[in-house]
């Protein structure tokens, strides 16, 4: 039996059956979910992930602030963006890397993208100039259109700060790209809990947000054996998981992602946690405990 094979019926049955419901409310879809205006869900959205590096909780609490800042729309709010009107918006934002600065060259970027292309889809679309070959270079356009646009008002000379450079990674730098491919499958998948509004760019061109909890369940269950959280690891896991669903790959990324984080996964062999889990039969954790339990008993 393959590897896929061996992977497909447990990775098909966590997906159909995960409590996608209760975990949305932790997760950081939760906040463009809240909003019904396709152009406020892609905006925050955009804005969310940019911003989800560390703790959902840590991050939430700022990211409430600036929405709250923003108003009912905050789509309309960058638009008619005025940093010497609307700057206040952010003046007690701080979080990690990130400075009210940060949050200003966001909107003007936005703002201006916004105002050539009229959706953020649109402007993803004009960088994409292979529309059947592999997302990274459309999304490395992507990037730089925001780190690119005029922000002199915001950092003179040139010197954009690294909280806004830490918004936007380019896929040539080589990192995972985790937020940028989390706001792609939120935009471009077509099944809850993620919103399909970005009809031109297929799902099965897409990657695996990888994070800590997604590396480590990954390389538990043979996704990956690589070390380094990376973009070649995050095509890797996604290229095994195309072998399951081609169409479809990142699927998966909800439900192993949240198994790890809400404790169902120790990576680690635990008799009463591992106990009802469905991915016990390809997870090496389990396995070696059952190799080891075996040699004991013999």
């Amino acid at each position: 039996m393959t590897a896929a094979q061996r992977l497909r019926q447990p990775l098909e049955r966590l997906y159909r059956e995960f409590d996608y419901g209760t975990r949305v409310e932790l997760d950081a879809i939760r906040f463009p979910l809240r909003y019904t205006d396709p152009s406020d869900r892609e905006l925050v959205g955009l804005l969310t992930a940019c911003l989800a590096y560390g703790r959902v909780d840590l991050f939430s609490a700022e990211l409430e602030r600036v929405l709250a800042g923003m108003g009912p729309s905050p789509a309309a709010f960058v638009r008619g963006f005025d940093p010497r009107r609307d700057a206040g918006a952010f003046e007690n934002f701080w979080y990690r890397f990130n400075r009210p600065r940060d949050l200003i060259a966001f909107c003007i970027a936005a703002r201006d993208l916004l105002g050539r292309f009229g959706t953020l889809e649109k402007s993803f679309v004009a960088g994409d100039t292979d529309a059947g070959g592999a997302i990274g270079p459309a999304l490395e356009r992507f990037s730089r259109a925001f780190l690119d646009a005029e922000l002199g008002e915001v950092f003179p000379r040139g010197r954009i700060s690294r909280g806004y450079r830490h918004l936007f990674p380019l896929p040539s730098v080589g990192g995972p790209c985790k937020r940028l491919h989390l706001f792609l499958r939120w935009m471009v998948r077509r099944e809850p809990p993620d919103f399909g509004l970005w009809t031109s760019v297929s799902p099965s061109r897409l990657i695996m947000p990888v994070d800590t909890h997604v590396e480590n369940i990954s390389r538990s269950i043979g996704l990956t054996r690589r070390r380094s959280r990376n973009w070649r690891m995050a095509e890797e896991i996604t290229e095994r998981l195309a072998t399951i669903d081609a169409a479809d790959p990142v699927k998966f990324d909800f439900a192993l992602c949240h198994k790890r984080m809400s404790g169902a996964c120790l990576d680690r062999r635990d008799a009463r946690v591992c106990a009802p889990c469905g991915l016990k039969s390809v997870c090496r954790h389990w396995q070696r405990g059952a190799v080891r339990k075996g040699r004991h008993g013999r």
